[in-house]
């Protein structure tokens, strides 16, 4: 993360792990137990019709799987049938659920549902009267899932509506138990899935409400975090020096938006380094080495991928890069949630870039685990970014760190100069009027590559092509992102014949590049004054024998 992420440490919870055991234990011992107990005789046309029956009303209830399960199922069918298959057809419906449930949980709620109803069952066979039997076997039900369902560690929570819908449909099952068996069939078939439609539209409302409270919630923490901003943003003009106030930042990043640690980084392009300037939650010790060790400017731009972007920051999430450990932080926390989709990874890595006001990058912003051990969401990226806009005016400002911002335009993704800052410079060359050449450098079938590989790859590439140019031309040189697959270089004090062998070295740099696809690239010369005494000349005669280069076979280099 450009200075955190790394070396999290993680525990489960020994409570909800121990819990989880007793539960398997129960489950499995009561299942095993009343297995041999009921013995089941093969089931009949009315207990398949049934058990497909369950398998709806699982998978319908499937994030909701609780005792109601049992009242909509097994009570019909005790009704129905006064039978003794029911703990195996609520099972079964539960263990072939349509959805995405892993099948150690399908497993484990089917044994809790088993274990709960023939239970039930046993007990309610103490009363003779089938009023009384189906009463017994509701209220023994509810309490032994509501049991089981702890131990499972996934806790209790009746609302009050499951509560009114329970009691409504274990009285209208007892109040069937009293009518004549010849009026019970249409009732089972009617009554049930109607009020199981109706208990989902229950729950449908509830979702919906809770997600509005959630949106209202969120809402008004962003309104708290705004303030806060504002208070953060007068208290750090106040302070003296730069150093300060951009600890103070790091400060109120971490308690607005809840990461621990801060790191603020600087852009050095002069000494192509990464100056870490600020930070809060580190040791003086770690922050020192970190300090010592600082990344080249390049290393910034692998995160800087339009896959990882969030707002106009970027979220690299684990796995998805790996990082020389002497530029991480090495942190010791142990975040809550972890086994969660949303959960913040060890790896996790969030980036808030701080750009000057023509949108050029200048530095950034990393952090690092978050109490609530939650990914960003996009309202604390938003904030962040309001912070970032504010360390931007303190490094204009500053002595110190103002020749490090207040440089030329480079492209966000390769930190090479943008195409408008390269053709500036190109006019300021021509007015000196000493010898020069431009190459411009196009990378072959670059679009037939993303199509056919995936943008991912090209993104690579690109990346690749610009290290070399950072890294094998000569600090003379001025290299550019000319466009969206060229790239542009002015080759100082150079005869052609020169500009051709350097260019060429280039082209077979990038014949060398590892990727899942042969990489070349063609180019096109253009000499000062040979070409013409204005940019737009030397431009020109570039573009036009980079074009002869493509037409006569690509992977060449041409001059006119």
């Amino acid at each position: 993360m450009g200075g955190l992420a790394d070396g999290f440490f993680y525990r489960a919870d020994e409570k909800v792990v121990f819990l989880k055991k007793i539960g398997w234990i129960l489950s499995i011992t009561i299942s095993l137990f009343v297995g041999f107990y009921y013995k089941p005789v093969p089931p009949g046309a009315i207990d398949v019709l049934f058990t497909l029956y369950a398998v709806l009303v699982a998978s319908l209830l499937a994030s909701n799987l609780n005792f109601m399960m049992i009242l909509f199922t097994a009570l019909p069918y005790i009704l129905y049938t006064q039978g003794t298959f029911s703990p195996f057809l609520v099972a079964l419906g539960v263990l072939l659920q349509i959805g995405r449930i892993g099948l150690g949980k399908r497993i484990y709620q089917a044994l809790i549902f088993f274990a709960t109803i023939a239970i039930s069952n046993i007990l309610a066979s103490i009363f003779s009267d089938l009023y009384l039997q189906l009463l017994a076997f509701s209220l023994s039900a509810i309490l032994l899932n509501l049991i089981l369902t702890y131990l499972s560690g996934e806790g209790i929570f009746i609302g009050f509506d499951d509560t009114i819908y329970a009691l409504f449909i274990i009285l209208l099952t007892t109040i069937f138990a009293t009518l004549r068996s010849s009026f019970v069939p249409i009732f089972v078939l009617l009554i049930y899935p109607v009020g199981l439609l109706m208990y989902l539209k229950v729950l449908s409302n509830k979702r919906t409400l809770k997600l509005y409270e959630s949106e209202y919630k969120r809402f008004q923490q962003f309104r708290e975090k705004l303030a806060t901003l504002i208070d953060m943003t007068n208290t750090v003009a106040q302070k003296s020096t730069v150093h300060e106030s951009l600890s103070m930042v790091a400060k109120n990043v971490s308690e607005i938006t809840g990461y621990q640690y801060v790191l603020i980084n600087i852009l050095d392009r002069e000494n192509n380094r990464i100056f870490r300037a600020a930070h809060h939650g580190l040791s003086q010790s770690e922050f020192e080495r970190l300090r010592s060790n600082p990344p080249p400017v390049e290393y910034i731009s692998k995160f800087m991928q339009e896959r990882f972007r969030i707002s106009n920051s970027y979220f690299v999430p684990e796995g998805a890069l790996e990082l020389p450990a002497e530029y991480v932080a090495t942190l010791l926390k142990s975040p809550s949630n972890l086994t969660e989709s949303d959960a913040w990874k060890p790896d996790d890595m969030l980036i808030i870039p701080v750009y000057n006001p023509s949108q050029d990058l200048v530095g950034y912003i990393s952090v690092d685990a978050p109490i609530h051990g939650k990914r960003p969401s996009i309202e604390d990226v938003q904030i962040m970014e309001l912070i970032a806009s504010q360390v931007y005016k303190l490094l204009e400002r500053s002595e110190v760190y103002q020749s490090m911002v207040l440089r030329q335009p480079y492209d966000r993704h390769t930190l090479l100069l943008t195409h408008s800052a390269f053709l500036g410079a190109l006019e300021s060359e021509c007015q000196k009027g000493q010898p020069f050449a431009v190459a411009i450098i196009d990378i072959d079938d670059l679009s037939k590559i993303n199509l056919q590989y995936g943008h991912e790859v090209g993104d690579r590439i690109i990346e690749k092509i610009a290290e070399i140019l950072r890294n094998r031309t000569r600090k003379s040189d001025i290299a550019s992102r000319y466009g969206g697959e060229e790239f542009a270089i002015i080759l100082r004090n150079v005869s052609k014949s020169k500009a051709i062998e350097i260019t060429d070295r280039i082209l077979d740099e990038i014949r060398k590049i590892e990727e899942t696809v042969k990489v070349t690239a063609s180019a096109g010369i253009g000499v000062f004054p040979d070409h013409g005494s204005d940019y737009r000349e030397i431009i020109k005669s570039a573009l036009k024998a980079l074009e002869i280069a493509k037409k006569s076979g690509k992977d060449r280099l041409m001059v006119l």
